[in-house]
């Protein structure tokens, strides 16, 4: 596998004489990216010291410890935003885990769209997707993602280290074909800006956040399930857009359609994700399960981790609480989590180890 692995700085913004700092390892998939297409990306630490490293166990994406943005090689940027509530609640607090001499840990997985469906017309997309349009040739930019952890020197609390790096690699943009260009569009101009996020206030915004003065992004039953109404949300994450309501097809069979008149990307892929989930909570049908293990076998490594994790939290996230989930969702979530459960290879929070046990979501 040809991931790309591409360190450029490390800047250490406090004072810490003798304290060994991991290595940081940036893989994300794909290299190639086409407007609507899902980038996905883990964050790994590296202890290459003789004495353990002690490390923050969980990052939030909302609270700007994890910033992602493009860079033009005019030197303009675009950033890129996860979707938390316009007021933000208190991080939970800190905790360490530990990483072993010559070990390693995944700090953190993601994705996101390039672009968000929303940006689509920001002045940094209408550039690029014109340059596209006009010269046939692919863009470069560059990927830019940095991270602030926390660590702790060899378990004291009374030494925790706060510092910053940042990765820099590269990214190549080329344009999806012409009635696909359209089609995105189309879901864009379809789409009230009511059901559009925007980017937090301030001239830095972290974040993207409901319009129009809302608290919380809407909650829509805009698919079938059995012949129920049910939310797009509970099987896709819900900030991709990449169709959102009010255009989202109904029924597993119309996201089949969608699914096979699209050029092979990860829009696409995404796309048939959401259709074998809606078709195995629908149909049962086991054969459904055959499919997607077969498909995960031969997924990009990357790709594959960050799709089984978002996959548990949806298990997990379906059984808690019928106030926002639908609990009857969550035994044929379990069941498509069971088939590829092998590929988790994400740490579980310690503090949520015996709730998932509990529900029988890892052993």
């Amino acid at each position: 596998m040809n991931t790309l692995l591409l360190l450029l700085s490390m800047m250490v913004l406090q004072e810490s004489p003798g304290f060994p700092y991991p290595d940081f390892v940036l893989e994300y998939y794909p290299k190639t990216v086409m407007p609507g297409d899902t980038l996905y990306m883990k964050v790994v630490a590296k202890n290459p010291h003789d004495e353990s490293i002690y490390i923050q166990d969980h990052f939030l994406l909302t609270t700007g410890s994890i910033r992602i943005w493009l860079r033009d090689t005019e030197n303009q940027t675009q950033f890129l935003l996860f979707q938390g509530s316009p007021r933000q609640a208190d991080p939970p607090p800190l905790r360490f885990v530990e990483i072993k001499p010559e070990a390693s840990r995944i700090i953190h997985e993601m994705s996101i769209n390039v672009p968000p469906l929303e940006d689509l017309n920001e002045p940094f997309w209408e550039k690029h997707l014109k340059n596209l349009s006009e010269s046939q040739k692919e863009e470069r930019l560059s990927l830019c993602i940095s991270v602030i952890p926390h660590c702790v020197a060899y378990e004291r609390e009374y030494e925790r280290f706060h510092f910053q790096f940042t990765f820099e690699t590269p990214l190549v943009l080329k344009l999806r074909p012409e009635k696909e260009m359209v089609l995105i569009r189309n879901w864009l101009e379809n789409t009230p800006k009511e059901l559009l996020p925007i980017s937090s206030r301030g001239d830095n915004p972290i974040r993207k956040i409901p319009s129009g003065g809302r608290s919380t992004f809407p909650r829509i039953e805009n698919i079938l399930i059995k012949g129920e109404k049910a939310r797009q949300d509970q099987f896709m994450r819900d900030d991709n857009r990449y169709p959102g309501h009010p255009n989202s097809p109904e029924t597993w069979q119309s996201w089949q359609e969608l699914e096979e008149g699209l050029t092979p990307s990860t829009m696409r892929d995404e796309i048939r994700l959401m259709r074998i989930l809606m078709q195995y909570c629908d149909t049962d049908d086991v054969a459904v399960l055959n499919e997607f293990k077969d498909w995960f076998d031969g997924m990009n490594e990357v790709q594959r981790t960050v799709l089984v994790k978002s996959l548990r939290d949806q298990a997990s996230a379906t059984y808690v609480g019928a106030a926002d989930y639908d609990k009857k969702f969550f035994p044929p979530l379990l069941e498509v989590y069971k088939t590829i459960r092998e590929y988790d290879v994400v740490p579980v929070l310690e503090s949520n180890i015996k709730s998932l046990q509990d529900r029988g979501i890892i052993e």
